[in-house]
């Protein structure tokens, strides 16, 4: 016969057996999965923005979208942390989020292993084996799990800068950690490992407080009609951007005006600016270029000949963090920062344009970004994977410009691909040769 002890342990894992059984049962409810249009983060591996991964705390010139290089700097790869920049990205392999979870009820149970329910606000963000960037991306009978935005996960537990979350895959509930400032805790949840994530704001203790603080990653949905895209958030903020000074495009430009703006992004000197500046020149073309404190100190004399040549030179901030994840203090500092190294490594005021790191925003930063005398720059033209020193050889720029120039089209470039540098001139001839002329960002009213 068997103890009595015997007995217990078997009715125990009996109870176990069947809670776990139920979890899964429950994970395995579907949902579509919500597909973005290429816009950026942002972007080929990832719709929206720029792709491949970057490890936190990045050197300088290490490779990342456009990085600052610093040890503050937020990771701004593509899937994992999302780099907001440019666009158009096709679908991730495999979208966990094809069969996301729905939001069942957290309760006070502290044997609970789920947490909280979230959303996912990336266009697409890769889930990993662990806490870095370090680990390999999730696979699942071969394919690599990504999400995609607006998909459902259940989150475990906080690990540093990242969430590890419960996912649905076909009809397997799955374990896997992921970036964590694109996943939202529901705000009925009653969470609070999110408050140990690194740059994790508390709104209600800041002056912006009255001002939404969700973050939301720039997007929009490309066309062939060579007209404005339609911006990402159509229905949303973004039909409010001219409250806050902020620009994917010229909307109001004259009848029968051919214009384009040229902006590069420079978060660090990969050894094209002089050969992009010489090309520039050459068409007696001017641009904004977008730096970083990590720019200015490397090549302070390059930063000053962009001034020198009647380039505008506008705000990529000190470290590229996710701005809404920061306190008013600290993007104050992101900013106020790069204004005061650019006037002493070059005598010349820095031009009042801020493009948001990996294209992230919020009201709450626009309205900061305001208050401080900055217009926001976003886009409505940018290059796929430009930004990623692996992949220069796919990079197609001058592709990209016959494909969706428009007037009034604001062009993301990347001022460290050798792709773009190489193409400038053939870009700069084709938008000649159809009528256009290059227009400077202090235009925008």
């Amino acid at each position: 016969m068997r103890s009595k002890r015997a007995k217990a342990m078997i009715a125990a894992i009996s109870v176990m057996s069947l809670a776990t059984i139920a979890l899964i049962v429950f994970l395995v409810t579907k949902i579509n999965a919500n597909k973005n249009n290429d816009p950026s983060g942002n972007i080929p591996d990832q719709t929206n923005t720029a792709g491949t991964d970057i490890t936190p705390g990045a050197a300088a010139g290490t490779q990342a979208p456009d990085p600052a290089g610093t040890a503050d700097n937020t990771p701004g790869g593509t899937v994992d942390e999302n780099n907001g920049q440019p666009t158009d990205t096709p679908a991730p392999t495999e979208s966990a989020a094809a069969t996301a979870t729905p939001t069942p009820a957290i309760t006070d149970d502290p044997n609970s292993p789920i947490k909280a329910n979230a959303t996912v606000s990336a266009s697409v963000l890769n889930v990993r084996t662990g806490a870095s960037t370090e680990h390999s991306k999730l696979t699942v009978d071969g394919k690599e799990i990504s999400l995609s935005r607006n998909d459902r996960v259940q989150i475990l537990e906080a690990v540093d800068d990242w969430f590890r979350i419960m996912i649905a895959v076909g009809d397997r509930a799955v374990e896997g950690y992921s970036y964590a400032p694109y996943i939202s805790p529901d705000k009925d949840s009653g969470f609070k490992g999110v408050s140990a994530i690194s740059g994790a704001v508390d709104i209600e203790s800041e002056r912006y407080k009255d001002y939404d603080n969700i973050l939301r990653e720039w997007w929009y949905e490309r066309n062939s009609t060579h007209t404005i895209p339609t911006p990402g958030y159509a229905n949303d903020i973004s039909a409010r951007f001219a409250d806050y000074d902020a620009y994917y495009a010229n909307l109001n430009v004259a009848e029968g005006d051919k214009v384009i703006y040229i902006t590069f992004d420079a978060g660090y000197e990969n050894g094209y600016t002089t050969q992009i500046l010489d090309t520039l020149k050459k068409h007696n073309a001017k641009a904004c270029f977008f730096v970083t404190t990590g720019f200015i100190r490397e090549v302070p004399d390059i930063a000053k000949r962009m001034k020198d040549e009647g380039h505008l030179v506008g705000n990529h901030t000190k470290n590229h963090p996710v701005l809404p994840n920061k306190t008013d203090e600290q993007i104050e500092d992101e900013l106020t920062s790069v204004e005061v190294l650019f006037k002493e490594k070059t005598g010349y005021e820095l031009d009042r344009f801020i493009r948001p790191p990996q294209g992230d925003f919020s009201e709450r930063t626009l309205k900061i970004q305001q208050d401080m005398g900055y217009k926001t720059i976003f886009w409505s033209l940018a290059i796929p994977n430009d930004w990623d020193n692996t992949k220069q050889d796919k990079v197609d720029s001058l592709g990209r410009f016959k494909a969706d120039h428009h007037s009034g089209c604001i062009a993301l470039v990347h001022a460290n691909s050798s792709a773009n540098a190489n193409a400038l001139d053939s870009i700069l001839t084709f938008l000649e040769n159809e009528g256009y002329r290059f227009g400077t960002l202090d235009e925008l009213k």
